[in-house]
């Protein structure tokens, strides 16, 4: 898409967005409103905050160790705070907060009406229904602190933010600090519960180790008498030695037999012609040179003489014998090839398979050597890691005993400090009017806009001059604005049709001027004598529009005459107040054969109208006629200047098509907000078939107040004005 197309759509969106402006303005007011009023309404929240500082470690007091080991990655640094976070927020946390605080009593925290509903009742006789358990008063108090708790890590730092929401703020701020004092406690008594069941299981498991050791150290000494071992070191045991050689021996035979394998493979896989061998054979080179000059001197004598010349049969005979001998040679050194590399192969084969079998025999002997020193083996590492364990335990026991002592000085060796303390909030945090106001007024545009695009979706007529430029590409010669009736007396449709003779100042007047004037200059040098007007759907306006740019050709001094050529719902006749016995359908017919004696003049100076006359049975013939086709000729060379068709519409019959064929130029005639896009489409390309092209659109009953048509009420039109676009 180009930028210019891509500036159009999005003026299109403006366009739109402009002349639904009411309903965006309403969903605004409507959202904004209700956003207002609900802020109101809403009970007001206070938020305490309590900051607490959580590290990984303990105070580093007596340097020993605690009982979990630090891990610095990053993954486990996640998952510590995460760990803190949801015991923050958990329910032994919560319950040890009700209980400090005594808020099984508050309002707030309250159990409800416990007495049956007649719901619940008919629910409890129902098959398979779950009994209800009673309600414990501190888990729903429980329950309900966790509603407002909320935990929220200060980025960049290992600050936590604890927080309480509430209608009442010092009871926010004593619900906040109460939650910390409660973390902390919590966690310092996990801790040395921990210490306490670590230590009574140190001493169990010492006392099991010593005795442990004491045994396999026993078993070790008799198993090593008993084998007469003295030492399990194997480094220069010889047949260990010579197992590790044949190991690599067999591995390099395996190299070899795979070496051979393919090259066997390969020797069978491939032509003999291919073979390497064969290519550097001095004999098969020597014998495709034969074949060679013979096939040649075939060639040069085939031009001469025919195939069943004897000489021909000679040398066609030794030039077969050259290529069967080629072959056979070829063959026979494929042959000798593939049994080459079979026996190189099988001689791999049975190397490997001898190194295998001794290799078998001498892993025997070193397993059989070894079993011995496996189980001595075994027993000494059994010693030594158990030795190791007791060591460790031991030494963990010592720290723990010094830790443990750690616990008179409380909070002091724990990891959790309270930076600030929970304070009662001098002012609610929800609602936030000013934001609630801004955030409606941002979701009714919003709303506004989509609801606006939606029914510019639903709305599938034309609206505006560049939707007739984009569906059909033709010009908009002029857009007539809404003109309403001009007093009680005449309706609108009666004002409408003569207003450029009635109301010259008015703004629909002047868009017929426009309209002359686009026609006129439609064709420089030789402007449209004969000029159809017509519409795709009825009620389009199309009478309105021929009769007005009438009535301003003839006020610019041109002799115009209006033609009724709409045979099937004729009203010129009426507007004008003549005489409807007689007009068109009569000389069609063969009834009149003067049509300039059947033009009746009109209140317009300059203006005469020859009615559509009876109505026939079938227009459609009597249009498509030589009659019709020189009727207008014939009018132009009586005197008159222009001559103007008023059509039936374009989609309901054929009558328009054959009007315009006879023609100088064809106009259609659209209402603004009323003709379907599909219509206006349908009538271009019914006369784009027939090979006629309209010269132009008039987009009819234009709403002025509309972004992009300013006002025709700007202009005041004289009778000078009027007259400079005569000759125009």
């Amino acid at each position: 898409m180009s930028e210019r197309e891509r500036a159009r759509d999005l003026r299109d969106y403006w366009s739109i967005l402009q002349r639904r402006r009411g309903v965006i303005a309403l969903c605004a007011a409507a959202v904004t409103l209700a956003t207002l009023v609900g802020s109101f309404l809403v009970t007001p929240l206070y938020r305490s905050t309590a900051t607490v500082q959580i590290e990984r470690q303990n105070p580093d007091i007596l340097n020993v160790r605690e009982l979990g080991s630090l891990d610095y990655s990053f993954a486990a640094y996640a998952d510590f705070y995460q760990t803190q976070y949801r015991i923050l927020s958990s329910d032994a946390v919560a319950r040890k907060t009700v209980a400090r605080l005594g808020l099984v009593s508050h309002p707030l925290f309250a159990v409800g009406d416990s007495r049956p509903t007649l719901w619940s009742r008919f629910r409890a006789m129902l098959p398979g229904t779950v009994p209800k358990v009673p309600t414990d008063p501190e888990d729903v108090a429980a329950k309900q602190l966790l509603k407002g708790l909320e935990i929220a890590p200060i980025r960049n730092s290992h600050l936590v933010a604890v927080s309480w929401v509430a209608p009442d703020p010092v009871l926010a701020s004593d619900i906040a600090n109460a939650v910390v004092d409660a973390y902390i406690g919590f966690n310092i008594e996990s801790s040395y519960t921990t210490s306490d069941q670590a230590s009574e299981f140190l001493v169990d498991q010492i006392a099991a180790l010593k005795k442990e050791i004491v045994d396999l150290e026993a078993k070790l000494q008799g198993y090593g008498e008993a084998k007469r071992i003295v030492s399990a070191d194997d480094a220069t045991n010889i047949t260990m030695k010579a197992l590790s050689d044949i190991a690599t021996k067999r591995t390099e035979a395996r190299t070899v037999l795979a070496q051979k394998e393919a090259a066997y493979k390969a020797a069978l896989a491939t032509p003999a012609a291919a073979l390497p061998e064969a290519q550097k054979s001095e004999l098969i080179a020597r014998l495709k040179q034969e074949y060679a000059s013979y096939e040649a001197e075939y060639s040069e004598k085939s031009k001469l003489f025919k195939d069943e010349w004897p000489g021909m049969q000679q040398l066609k005979s030794k030039m077969e014998q050259a290529e069967t001998r080629l072959d056979l040679e070829t063959e026979e050194i494929g042959t000798n090839v593939r049994r080459a590399a079979e026996s190189e192969y099988r001689q791999a084969l049975e190397e490997v398979r001898g190194l295998g079998a001794l290799l078998d025999d001498q892993q025997e002997a070193a397993q059989s050597l070894k079993r011995d020193a496996v189980e001595f083996k075994s027993l000494l590492s059994d010693v030594q890691k158990k030795r190791e364990t007791l060591d460790a335990l031991m030494k963990r026991q010592n720290e723990m005993a010094l830790t443990t002592r750690l616990k008179d000085l409380d909070a002091t060796s724990s990891n959790i400090r309270v930076v600030d303390r929970a304070r009662p909030a001098p002012a609610p945090f929800r609602p936030n009017k000013k934001l609630n106001l801004i955030l409606g007024l941002l979701v009714g545009v919003g709303l506004g806009i989509g609801a606006a695009l939606f029914l510019d979706y639903l709305d599938n007529t034309v609206g505006n001059a560049a939707e007739i430029d984009r569906l059909i590409h033709l010009p908009v010669l002029a857009a007539v604005p809404h003109h309403g009736a001009a007093s009680a007396k005449l309706s609108v449709a009666e004002t409408v049709d003569l207003v450029a003779h009635r109301d010259r100042k008015a703004p629909a007047s002047e868009a017929y001027r426009e309209l002359r004037t686009g026609l006129l200059l439609s064709n420089p040098g030789h402007p449209p004598r004969q000029i159809m007007v017509t519409s795709a759907i009825p009620e389009d306006g199309k009478s309105s529009t021929v009769m007005n740019l009438a009535v301003v050709l003839a006020q610019s001094g041109r002799r115009v005459l209006l033609v009724d050529a709409d045979l099937r719902r004729p009203r010129l006749h009426r507007v004008f107040g003549v005489d409807p016995s007689r007009g068109l359908s009569s000389i069609l017919s063969g009834l009149e054969a003067d049509p300039v004696a059947l033009a009746q003049k009109t209140s317009v100076e300059g203006l005469s109208v020859l009615v559509s006359g009876p109505v026939p049975p079938d227009p459609s013939e009597l249009l498509d006629s030589p009659t019709f086709a020189g009727l207008g000729p014939k009018l132009l060379a009586a005197g008159f200047d222009h001559i103007l068709y008023d059509s039936p519409p374009a989609l309901a019959v054929a009558d328009p098509v054959i009007v315009a064929s006879v023609v100088e130029a064809s106009v259609l005639v659209c209402r603004a907000g009323r003709t379907p896009r599909e219509s206006l489409q349908r009538a271009h390309q019914k006369f784009v078939q027939a090979g006629i092209k309209p010269i132009g659109v008039v987009l009819n009953d234009v709403d002025t107040s509309r972004p992009g048509y300013g006002t025709y009420a700007y202009y005041g039109h004289s009778d000078e004005r009027e007259k400079s676009t005569a000759n125009g």
